[in-house]
């Protein structure tokens, strides 16, 4: 496998800002939407996640639809985590777990069922010992996490990274999103090669207001390139000398942008790792997420919209070449 995808899954649900809602749940996560960012461009990818026993009602008609890797799945409980999730008219999203709370009974219920399901979460994380059953193979390109800045974790990835020679995308989670784990963030991206953070995550790094000030930030960073991520705007493709602003990818039509950024990223990576310019990355993350917001949660059938994505990505990227005068 030349792409190994690490991180979380999730089962999502979906309100919008304007009270809409889609109930019923959909395959999610970071990893699973990185992993489709990838499998859109190519087969040889797989994902290296912790999940629960009650994954399979909805992940196996889509891995036996689209030939998915299973060897990195492991059972680890009884839950997947199920993310409740609510947009916000600004764009912003965040938690909406709601329970039937009318009776005592129904009370204790949600609560160790909430309660279960937090305990679940420590299960899930992907370890660098998890990823190196796939990394050590050796024609590994490309490895995503989505992750937190976590010094240890990322010694151990770096010492793996070492031995098997692998391009590194890190998505950070938003936990590490803040000033006083700026440092952390800085030794962290050693052992990156390509960095993915939101306007957001970006503006409480740096403790700032703006996307210029931001970008100047990013391009400090001791990474080869930054994909930056501007919502409903699109993204930035920032190297430490340049950066590309690219409006989103026209689709058909609009769904749910769940998982658009994680979609993208596992785009970036792919076309970092296969030595694509800033200019291409960034132009096939926005194409992955024109794919994936075309639907409630990830891409079902990437033999159909493949070689469009393709298509897309290539012309595209003669109109921006013009536009940045390349």
């Amino acid at each position: 496998m030349e792409y190994v995808i690490g991180g979380n899954v999730m089962l999502d649900t979906v309100r919008f800002a304007d009270g809409t809602s889609h109930t019923r749940e959909s395959i999610g996560g970071p990893a699973t939407f990185a992993y489709s960012g990838v499998k859109l461009w190519t087969d040889n990818v797989i994902q290296c996640s912790n999940v629960g026993a009650d994954y399979h009602q909805l992940f196996d008609p889509w891995v036996e639809k689209n030939g998915v890797d299973v060897r990195g799945f492991k059972q680890v409980c009884e839950w997947c985590n199920h993310s409740h999730l609510v947009y916000y008219e600004d764009g912003t999203y965040g938690s909406d777990q709601k329970y039937d709370l009318t009776t005592s009974a129904g009370q204790e219920y949600a609560i160790a069922l909430r309660n279960e399901r937090v305990q679940d979460m420590g299960y899930m994380k992907t370890s660098p010992a998890e990823l190196a059953a796939f990394t050590g193979e050796g024609d590994v390109k490309g490895v995503y996490m989505a992750q937190n800045a976590d010094k240890v974790w990322w010694d151990q990835l770096g010492a793996l990274k070492k031995r098997d020679g692998f391009k590194m995308m890190w998505e950070i989670e938003a936990t590490s999103a803040y000033k006083n784990c700026l440092d952390k963030v800085i030794y962290a991206c050693q052992y990156v090669d390509i960095f993915s953070i939101n306007i957001q995550e970006a503006q409480k790094l740096f403790d700032m207001e703006g996307v210029e000030e931001c970008i100047r930030e990013l391009q400090k960073l001791p990474v080869d390139m930054t994909l930056f991520r501007v919502g409903e705007k699109g993204l930035y493709s920032v190297t430490p000398t340049k950066a590309y602003y690219l409006p989103p990818a026209q689709s058909d039509k609009i769904v749910d942008p769940t998982g658009c950024g994680n979609t993208s990223t596992g785009s970036a990576l792919y076309a970092y790792a296969e030595g694509y310019d800033a200019l291409m990355v960034g132009i096939m993350a926005n194409c992955a997420s024109a794919q994936n917001i075309r639907q409630f949660g990830v891409i079902p059938d990437f033999g159909a919209v493949r070689e469009e994505a393709f298509a897309q990505a290539r012309t595209l990227y003669k109109y921006y070449r013009k536009e940045y005068g390349e």
